[in-house]
């Protein structure tokens, strides 16, 4: 019994230390801005575009990277179909990034001056009436992920969210492959993807309200089923502890990393990670 308890712990470590370092590379490509956690803007729901440089002679180096003669751009707000299933190929997303800067004059507009540690910017890419992001979205050519950043990056959220779920609904580029959304019931297979990014759905049946996390629970043995975690100071994000119990009975989709955590475990640090099925029903 001891040597299978060594064996458990040891596999338990390995699981831990590859979801550390898949998540570190995520961080590293996205500059990890789905971690930072901040109050979203008044008015989330305007996306303005303007300004930015104009990009010549740019071209993707890989699905996340634009460079041009003396810069390189990270692209904010997605990431390629490989983060979502290592099955999934970039090709495509890589093919269209190009063909557009190819075919017409590009605006970069940063969402911060600080570059990240391979000294790109993160931007969004903006060509003619076109948002590049947007449009790789809707094509369902790539993933949308939760970030920060300045007012421009908060307010340019919704749209994006709203292009994904239009390319799915259509079973356009990387929806026609069945079961990339997870349910939160089938643990087996959530707990299959440990260390890779999911997008989860699942009726929260209650929620655990404690001094410094409250945790969204998905069934009733916690110790064993799917659950989400938000830490005690963004708790706020998500409206408060009463906006929270609020959810109880209600449907909703979740992404990020999936963890390990008495079992499966998502943990939630942007509002954006949280969308309300009935509100994308009625879209």
């Amino acid at each position: 019994m001891a040597a299978a308890a060594g064996r458990g712990a040891r596999a338990r470590r390995e699981r831990h230390l590859n979801f550390r370092a898949r998540r570190t590379q995520f961080c590293g490509a996205l500059l990890c801005l789905s971690l930072v956690a901040s109050p979203l803007p008044a008015r989330a729901d305007i996306c303005k575009l303007s300004g930015g440089e104009s990009l010549f002679a740019a071209h993707a180096e890989e699905p996340r990277t634009i460079v041009t003669q003396t810069k390189s751009f990270a692209l904010a707000g997605i990431a390629p179909p490989s983060l979502l299933d290592e099955r999934l190929p970039d090709a495509a997303m890589l093919a269209a990034i190009n063909n557009l800067l190819a075919s017409s004059t590009a605006r970069a507009v940063a969402l911060s001056e600080k570059p990240d540690r391979w000294n790109r910017i993160p931007v969004w890419i903006i060509s003619d009436a076109a948002f590049l992001q947007e449009e790789l979205l809707r094509q369902g050519l790539a993933v949308a992920v939760p970030f920060a950043g300045d007012g421009l990056g908060e307010t340019c959220a919704t749209r994006l969210f709203a292009a994904e779920e239009e390319a799915r609904k259509a079973g356009r580029g990387i929806w026609k492959t069945p079961g990339l959304v997870r349910q939160a019931k089938d643990v087996k297979a959530l707990s299959s993807q440990y260390g890779r990014y999911g997008i989860v759905e699942g009726t929260i049946i209650s929620v655990g309200d404690r001094p410094y996390r409250t945790y969204l629970n998905f069934g009733r043995d916690w110790s064993h089923d799917f659950t989400a975690e938000i830490d005690g100071r963004d708790v706020a994000v998500f409206g408060g502890e009463q906006q929270l119990l609020g959810l109880v009975g209600k449907t909703v989709r979740l992404r990020g990393f999936l963890d390990e955590k008495g079992g499966p475990m998502l943990l939630l640090r942007r509002s954006s990670q949280l969308e309300m099925m009935d509100a994308l029903q009625h879209r």
